[in-house]
């Protein structure tokens, strides 16, 4: 073994692992010193760089209750006093990416919808490798005007930085009917990306909403402000995955829910981990709609939204 791989291998065991200096002292037949010497050696030479994070503030008070009140697996609250909605949204990134740090080595098949949301996930995320993982698009691709927030390149960045392989949904997000949509699913490519998004692990989504100043199909160009406008006389509140739901999650009746192109509400549902990631006081109608339709487990939001959540949630 040569000097770098040597000190490669002891930086491993005492960061990753877990060792203690004595212990890995013991099991090369060398002094502790000698360990102490070669950790400062690594870090000197750029082997291990340790970063200090930032601590972001979180309210532990609305996380205990919104997880109470909805039987979730774990939630993240920011405190977003004082920060404009890009900086909120870049702190929700970050605290997600960290989440999913803590879960990824349970994980084989990570699936990802769209949307700013998750853009700020995928970029505060650090990279790191990570055995065996497949990060797969959960719902068509909007289009080449949004090239940054696409599933597709979305799944292409995540799968990078965890030294994974990605899978493409080569499909659009929202067909012109249903006849269309029946067609492009029994496509061999899309089909098989569907079957195996089945057996995804944790997945990654943004909460839509049917407020025109975050509309993100709006912003997408699948939707005008006027079909907005039509979609919320239908008592539509928000969109998970494209597919809108009313105030309490039941999925509304209308032709729009009929041509998307991706993993069915029932399928995510059972999924281990769904994280959904929102926030912002215009969300909050729809980020109770999804919580109420139990179509997410994991939680990653702000106390201004959470704050008007819970006020929603008694009077309606």
């Amino acid at each position: 073994m040569n000097k770098e791989d040597l000190l490669i291998e002891i930086a491993t065991l005492y960061y990753y692992d877990g060792l203690t200096q004595r212990e890995i002292a013991k099991r090369f037949g060398i002094s502790r010193s000698n360990v102490s010497r070669l950790l400062t050696e690594a870090r000197n030479g750029g082997i291990v760089e340790i970063k200090v994070k930032h601590k972001i503030p979180l309210d532990y008070n609305l996380q205990k209750e919104i997880r109470s009140r909805f039987s979730l697996k774990d939630v993240k609250i920011l405190k977003s006093y004082g920060l404009d909605y890009q900086e909120m949204l870049r702190k929700l990134g970050t605290i997600a990416a960290r989440y999913l740090k803590t879960i990824l080595n349970k994980v084989s098949i990570v699936g990802m919808s769209w949307g700013t949301a998750i853009y700020e996930v995928v970029n505060a995320f650090e990279s790191e490798f990570y055995k065996n993982i497949e990060v797969i698009q959960m719902i068509g691709g909007i289009g080449a005007e949004n090239p940054d927030i696409d599933g597709t390149e979305l799944a292409r960045r995540l799968a990078e930085k965890v030294g994974g392989r990605y899978r493409y949904l080569h499909a659009p997000l929202i067909v012109e009917n249903a006849d269309i949509k029946k067609a492009i699913i029994v496509e061999k490519n899309v089909k098989e990306a569907l079957q195996k998004v089945k057996k995804a692990d944790v997945a990654i989504v943004g909460i839509g909403s049917t407020d025109p100043t975050v509309s993100s199909l709006v912003r997408a160009g699948y939707l005008n402000k006027k079909e907005l406008n039509e979609i919320r006389k239908l008592g539509a509140v928000g969109d998970i995955c494209a597919r809108h739901f009313d105030i309490n999650g039941n999925l509304c009746q209308m032709d729009l829910n009929e041509r998307v192109i991706g993993i069915d509400t029932d399928v995510l549902k059972d999924i281990n981990y769904v994280i959904g990631v929102a926030g912002g006081k215009a969300k909050a109608s729809a980020i109770l709609g999804v919580l109420r339709g139990g179509y997410i487990n994991v939680l990653i939001s702000d106390n201004k939204a959470i704050s008007e959540v819970l006020k929603l949630n008694d009077i309606l």
